[in-house]
């Protein structure tokens, strides 16, 4: 039941009802969202689907898959952002942040534009890097559930059964990163050990971010779903875009990166000393 309503509480917060503080946040995926003339947003977050704006939104509107229209009554504090779509902006629509269009047409004035020197064309590469990485990282995920699924959830279960040193483990290490590097800097084999330690730990905290969405992808598939068979594939892919997604939330986002991330690379070095230990 624990686990149940576990998992509820986080499709709330990521992926289907709006959150309602002082204003709401509205995360929908597969649905346009309309907010009317007389509404107030916290953000709006869209995937697949469209925005249209008659209201007020106090941050950012971000559309994936889906076009952005501004009605002329339209205030957006934040930025407007829209991957694979278009902004459509009512004359008397206010935007105080950024509007960015990443698309076909946009990529290629982008890249025009970093060509002749134009420092604004960097601002929408960065935005496309970073669906680059999230990309990047999706594919890792497939490629560690079809040729190494029992060490992705041997990681997983780690972190689930044992969530507070997990994120003990990966603080501690986080800690360590510097003072570990300084030690190799100073010596001429710790030198050319460096790019091999540095890739080693990139890869623990990409795996150990991949088991923390394979594990709540699990919650997200069993409670959605009466009679889910398991599939270790569906979940980490859901899960990994659902940490993706919640990183949009405002300040929350960040913080959940984070403890994602850390509790990850917490889970995969426990696991590494248990083996150690048993041999």
């Amino acid at each position: 039941m624990k686990v149940r309503w576990t998992a509820l509480i986080c499709c709330a917060v990521i992926l289907f009802v709006p959150i309602v503080a002082e204003a709401k946040s509205i995360i929908k995926i597969g649905n346009d969202v309309t907010l009317e003339e007389g509404q107030q947003a916290d953000m709006i977050l869209v995937v697949g689907g469209q925005v249209t704006v008659y209201g007020l939104v106090e941050k950012n509107v971000v559309a994936v898959g889906g076009s952005i229209i501004l009605a002329s009554r339209a205030v957006v504090y934040g930025d407007v952002i829209c991957v694979g779509g278009v902004i459509s902006r009512g004359s008397g629509a206010d935007v105080y942040g950024d509007l960015m269009e990443i698309n076909a047409s946009s990529l290629a004035a982008s890249i025009s534009s970093i060509l002749q020197g134009d420092m604004e064309g960097w601002s929408l590469m960065l935005h496309v890097i970073s669906l680059c990485f999230f990309a990047i990282i999706l594919i890792i995920a497939l490629i560690l559930t079809l040729l190494i699924p029992r060490s992705l959830a041997l990681v997983a279960h780690a972190i689930e059964q044992h969530k507070i040193k997990s994120f003990v483990w990966g603080w501690l290490v986080t800690l360590a990163i510097v003072p570990f590097f300084m030690l190799l800097a100073i010596s001429i084999i710790g030198i050319f050990l460096m790019p091999l330690a540095f890739t080693a730990l990139l890869l623990a905290s990409i795996v150990g971010f991949i088991a923390v969405g394979a594990i709540l992808g699990n919650l997200v598939m069993v409670s959605i779903f009466r009679g889910y068979k398991k599939s270790l594939l569906k979940e980490t892919m859901v899960g990994v875009s659902l940490l993706w997604l919640a990183g949009w939330i405002p300040y929350l986002g960040m913080v959940i990166k984070v403890v994602a991330i850390t509790t990850g690379m917490g889970g995969v070095f426990l696991v590494l000393s248990k083996r150690r230990i048993a041999h």
